[in-house]
């Protein structure tokens, strides 16, 4: 469970686990004064309600309507997805894990990059040649 905060000092949200300590925009000390705006159940959909509990009431539903729906966070993917991913990831036969991770996340696989590259090179689908660069083979 995740939760939109906002900050009795400057007025902004943000989105917390747990306990806040201080505000991440103004350095202010949190406390009873701390609002909380909404709660959601996936760090998905706590990105886009900070996003709308930052913009301003009159532009909310605009934003709202233009926002894309949140991504199924998925913390068990099949290998198929995953082998997926390492291929839409490969330019030139050629997987960097920073881009690895971005399909990863735009499937909303929760598992690192380095994770799955490791385990493909396991399995013998991708050798690697550097610290963050490997070969697909298949």
């Amino acid at each position: 469970m995740y939760t939109v905060v906002r900050c009795a000092s400057c007025k902004r949200c943000w989105g917390i686990k747990g306990r806040p300590r201080t505000c991440p925009h103004c350095g202010a000390a949190t406390g009873d004064d701390t609002l909380i705006v909404s709660t959601v159940d996936n760090a998905s959909e706590l990105q886009r309600e900070v996003a709308l509990a930052n913009t301003p009431e009159q532009l909310r539903k605009q934003l709202r309507d233009a926002m894309p729906k949140a991504i199924e966070v998925r913390d068990d993917p099949s290998a198929t997805l995953l082998f997926s991913c390492i291929r839409m990831a490969a330019v030139d036969d050629i997987v960097k894990l920073e881009r690895l991770g971005g399909v990863l996340r735009g499937n909303g696989i929760i598992i690192s990059a380095e994770d799955v590259a490791e385990e493909a090179e396991a399995q013998g689908l991708l050798l690697r040649q550097s610290d963050d660069s490997y070969l697909l083979l298949q």
